[in-house]
């Protein structure tokens, strides 16, 4: 390896940062300002394609973006569906009878949101 001395030896400048064990969780306020927001930037998705995928990489971003959906649902006044699409983001659908983009989850989706 290179260092800025030139002489190649950067073992010595290397320090492991702490890090916390604990998470620090979202206070109300920001809770409901993410969950607008990530409710408009879906639903504005949504409105176009009738689809969306958006990233959701812990349990607790899971249990945000079901929250999401209901809120679209709200918005758009038509049925959302909020189903895993992989380990690391979740897909959204309109499904709504006589929806203008109707369209069925991701293939091999299993999970499936149910009021």
């Amino acid at each position: 390896m290179w260092d800025a001395h030139g002489s190649g030896d950067v073992r010595g400048d290397v320090q492991e940062v702490p890090q916390e064990a604990t998470r620090t969780p979202l206070t109300a306020e920001e809770e409901l300002r993410s969950r607008s927001v990530f409710a408009t930037e879906i639903g504005a998705q949504l409105a176009r394609q009738g689809w969306s995928v958006f990233p959701a990489h812990t349990p607790e971003e899971r249990i945000r973006l079901f929250a999401v959906a209901r809120i679209i649902e709200e918005r758009l006044g038509c049925r959302v569906e909020a189903v895993p699409e992989d380990i690391c983001s979740m897909r959204f659908t309109v499904v709504s009878v006589g929806a203008a983009h109707e369209v069925g989850p991701a293939v091999g989706a299993r999970g499936r949101l149910i009021d």
